[in-house]
């Protein structure tokens, strides 16, 4: 054999291989996208899309597929589909045209869009954003299977000039489609964390920071009586009657080295108001909390979400 021929042979050998690799990665991209199609609960549907998902994020060595959609594409489509097999359009990957997407819309909520992006940590996973004003509400893994409200960035979105225009009603269709999104994957049993977009009565959202200043606590005093809410003061804390129905307690209780580690409780007839409820519903609340967030902000998941 010549050399140009051993050369030629080397060139096609290594040609046939990464063609071979394609094909065969080619072949499990349409078999896990097949069984996305037809998965008909919720582990066939995210175990199919994260087959897909692995697939994506692998390199194509002599082939660009023209199928290579956007993560944000395939988890936006998972989600539509995780929504409609429990009977709820609430999102959608449609825009006015009837064109596909790589994000999410919902008619109960015309002026925002989101989508997914990669979260730039040691764990992975993705965030749900908000396009415009780029707030995170949501952290999403489905390859450790995990799912956690940023309540920083949900609170903030709110208090956005945007979301100032928002009813409290649609506030808590979004909220409930969030809540309704973890029941779904907890079918999975994806860790869960919904934080204060809970509405369970005996959800305790603890502050991140102890020792909460008198001057925080005296102001919220203050103006629940300036906005005619009763309030009572408690031999640990505080009692809010927003109405007959629905309370709030902020109390604390000394951690093991002596500090004062407080929460929020909401409680109501019906165990349906969560925290993000009564900010949405109740301005002068809502500005206390904005007023002193760094002191108020409800504890987070610091390895999962910055700030």
């Amino acid at each position: 054999m010549t050399k140009d021929s051993a050369q030629s042979q080397l060139f096609l050998n290594d040609f046939q291989r990464k063609l071979a690799h394609d094909s065969q990665q080619l072949d499990v991209f349409s078999r896990s996208l097949s069984d996305f199609l037809n998965a008909q609960t919720t582990v066939e549907t995210v175990d199919a899309m994260s087959v897909l998902l692995k697939n994506q994020l692998e390199s194509y060595e002599r082939t660009t597929p023209l199928f290579h959609f956007s993560e944000s594409f395939w988890l936006s489509q998972m989600l539509v589909k995780l929504f409609n097999l429990k009977g709820s359009t609430f999102f959608s990957t449609l825009n006015s045209e009837n064109e596909l997407l790589g994000s999410l819309r919902a008619d109960a909520l015309p002026n925002f869009e989101f989508y997914f992006v990669k979260a730039q940590i040691p764990a992975g996973g993705f965030y749900l954003r908000e396009t415009s004003l780029q707030n995170n509400l949501f952290y999403l893994d489905i390859f450790n299977r995990r799912f956690f409200i940023d309540a920083s960035d949900f609170v903030q979105l709110i208090a956005s000039q945007v979301g100032r225009r928002l009813t409290d009603q649609q506030i808590a269709n979004l909220s409930s489609a969030f809540n309704q999104l973890a029941e779904i994957l907890s079918e999975d049993q994806f860790a869960l964390d919904l934080n204060l977009i809970q509405p369970e009565n005996d959800a305790v959202l603890e502050i991140d920071k102890v020792d909460l200043p008198a001057i925080v606590t005296d102001k919220l005093f203050i103006l629940a009586q300036a906005h005619h809410t009763d309030i009572v003061a408690l031999d640990n804390g505080f009692e809010i009657s927003f109405n007959e129905d629905l309370k709030l307690y902020l109390t604390q209780r000394l951690d093991p080295i002596g500090h004062s580690q407080w929460s929020f409780k909401v409680v109501d007839l019906y165990d349906q108001w969560s925290l993000m409820a009564v900010l949405a519903k109740y301005d002068w609340f809502l500005n206390w909390y904005l007023d002193d967030l760094a002191k108020l902000q409800i504890a987070y998941r610091r390895e999962f979400f910055a700030g």
